[in-house]
């Protein structure tokens, strides 16, 4: 056992250490007629209980503080007593390479493997074998040093998640802007064709309608999904609570239907909070998931997911989400806003929501709090300040079309930039009365804008080859520039360089699908408005968004 000094180190020792002695084992091999490896692996596959014969000869001389505290051992006593159990399948399998590197007298071995401690938690360790020689030279004695590792494999599988949820992320916004462009005029035709003037059958009236309600369900989940996914800025706006709410509702609809019926206990009168609306939307769409993940599926009526909002007497508005779910353990309560800490099966979060969430909300001077008793479901509670201006919801009619195009009194000369020809002709159709030209790329409209002069230019911003940024920046270089004049088209700016792009311009900007009264209305108010703007690199005003 070692002289009285060195028991003492390694009482004392904070690294996870056990010495180790397999003389008996290798005695044992050698009496099987295993002189080298070769033998060894040859008895390994004839004899399935040679591996547990050997682990069952292993003998744990010490063993140090530091491996006391890892397992979760009493004492030592405890801790040399129980080390086999320690082992786990895996941990038992590496032993075969051990042995072999034992018979070829390898001074060192490291690899990495799993362990379970007394109360069972399983393990994610280093280990390294440092093999010391006996008096006949065989390697009969190690110095074994494990190292947990299981946070750092547990960091390392949520950066890759986090990596490959960045992924689909930027995946879903491509997808949402090629979504949107057909959208655009399948939602319109389809508007167009329920006017009374169109005559048809009733039931084929109704299968319009039904057609365009569906194509209208897709219209606000990609407007939402564009609105989620917008670069946060500190961009601070009044938003609607519930609007914002009932937007999370429906993103996180795939999560909760097959699991929670949602129940909104809303303020009797509308609420608003100062706010970047994505930033918001974030949390709340985090808080709803949250709540239906913690629910089993297949039990919807039983279960249900309660969002409440109130005002309090010295101004303060508050948002509960309160599920039926199974609730948080305490010791995971007191952490649960760490980040990396998560309640959820491996491989289903990041562990970052949550904190994500507090930052965002402590950003607006709000506060995060979760309750939740074992078997009694969570409440997730958010409180925003008070706000001077959040009082009370005011709604501005927006000015007709009419009495804008009538400020205007002028035919239009308008040149329309996008590479889908149907969303070309559409507009074309709506501004009949004016001078329209199309272009189908970046180079066609720089040509026609080098020829012509236009009053207004709709250019789609995402486009192959040239883009309207590289449209843009030729209207820079004219010598008059037209850049002023340039309204956008966007289904989504899911580039970093087109983020940054509308970020920085001033021009007006219009949302796919977009209604074509509120085209209308965009293109009249340039035409008045005259749209004097500063050049990119000075101070640009508040950015002027329609949709």
């Amino acid at each position: 056992m070692g002289s009285p000094k060195e028991q003492e180190l390694w009482a004392i020792l904070p690294s996870a250490l056990w010495d180790v002695d397999f003389s008996a084992a290798l005695t044992w091999i050698e009496s099987r007629q295993c002189p080298d490896a070769r033998s060894f692996k040859l008895l390994l596959r004839s004899d399935s209980q040679a591996l547990n014969e050997c682990l069952r000869r292993l003998r744990v001389r010490d063993v140090s503080a530091g491996a006391i505290k890892l397992v979760g051992a009493i004492d030592r006593e405890d801790c040399i007593e129980r080390s086999a159990s320690f082992l786990t399948e895996e941990s038992k399998a590496d032993f075969v390479r051990i042995l072999m590197a034992a018979f070829r007298r390898k001074a060192t071995v490291q690899l990495e493997t799993a362990i379970v401690t007394k109360a069972g938690e399983p393990l994610d360790v280093e280990v390294q074998w440092c093999f010391t020689p006996g008096g006949d030279g065989r390697l009969t004695r190690a110095i074994v040093s494990v190292v947990d590792i299981s946070e750092e494999r547990k960091l390392h599988q949520r950066l890759m998640l986090a990596e490959r949820m960045s992924t689909i992320g930027t995946l879903t916004a491509s997808v949402t802007h090629e979504i949107k462009n057909p959208l655009t005029f399948v939602w319109n035709h389809l508007q167009a064709l329920q006017r009374p003037e169109h005559k048809m059958p009733r039931e084929t009236r109704q299968l319009v309608r039904e057609a365009f309600e569906g194509a209208d369900r897709i219209r606000a989940v990609t407007r939402e999904i564009t609105e989620l996914s917008h670069e946060p800025d500190d961009t601070v706006e009044l938003v609607s609570l519930e609007e914002a709410l009932d937007s999370a509702i429906r993103l996180a609809g795939p999560e909760v239907k097959h699991r929670a019926t949602v129940v909104r206990d809303y303020a009797v009168e509308p609420l608003q909070i100062e706010a970047s609306k994505a930033r918001v939307g974030q949390v709340f769409v985090n808080l709803i998931v949250n709540a239906a993940q913690a629910i089993p599926s297949g039990d919807r009526k039983r279960n249900q997911i309660t969002v409440k909002t109130r005002r309090s007497e010295d101004g303060q508005i508050s948002v509960e989400i309160q599920d039926t779910g199974p609730g948080i353990p305490p010791h995971l309560l007191r952490r649960i806003f760490d980040p990396f800490v998560t309640t959820k099966p491996s491989g289903r979060g990041t562990g970052l929501g949550l904190s994500i969430c507090q930052s965002i909300v402590h950003s607006m001077d709000g506060t995060i709090d979760l309750q939740s008793q074992p078997g009694q479901g969570t409440i997730a509670r958010v409180v925003f300040p008070r706000s001077a201006r959040a009082r009370k919801i005011t709604t501005m009619r927006p000015q007709p079309v009419s009495a804008i195009h009538a400020a205007t009194k002028q035919r239009l000369r308008m040149l329309v930039v996008d590479d889908e020809p149907v969303i070309a002709r559409l507009i074309k159709k709506v501004f009949a009365k004016h001078d329209v030209t199309c272009a189908h790329d970046g180079r066609e409209a720089i040509s026609l804008m080098s020829a012509n002069d236009y009053d207004v230019v709709l250019c789609d911003l995402i486009m192959p080859e040239m883009t309207g940024m590289d449209v843009y920046r030729a209207a820079l270089q004219r010598p008059t520039p037209v850049h002023e004049r340039i309204v956008f088209m966007t289904g989504g700016a899911f580039t970093a360089r087109a983020r940054d792009f509308l970020h920085r311009i001033p021009n007006l900007r219009v949302e796919k699908p977009f209604e074509l009264s509120q085209l209308e209305r965009m293109v009249y108010e340039a035409a008045r408005l005259g749209t004097k703007t500063p050049s990119p690199d000075s101070e640009a005003p508040a950015r002027r968004k329609f949709g």
